[in-house]
């Protein structure tokens, strides 16, 4: 068990250090940030308008 643990803690650092060299990449993070962030707003007005329409 305790290994197994170590491993899913192996690969979770190993996504997040992935995750961070792919947005933080000095040629084209900067887009990609935008592009994430711009992605995450039109999800949350879609999910306000959904809850509108489900009046909640």
């Amino acid at each position: 068990m305790f290994m197994r643990f170590r491993l899913t803690r192996l690969m979770m650092w190993m996504g997040l250090a992935a995750a961070a060299t792919y947005f933080f990449d000095p040629d084209r993070g900067e887009q990609r940030r935008k592009d994430l962030r711009k992605r995450v707003d039109k999800m949350r007005k879609v999910g306000e308008k959904a809850k509108i329409q489900a009046g909640l």
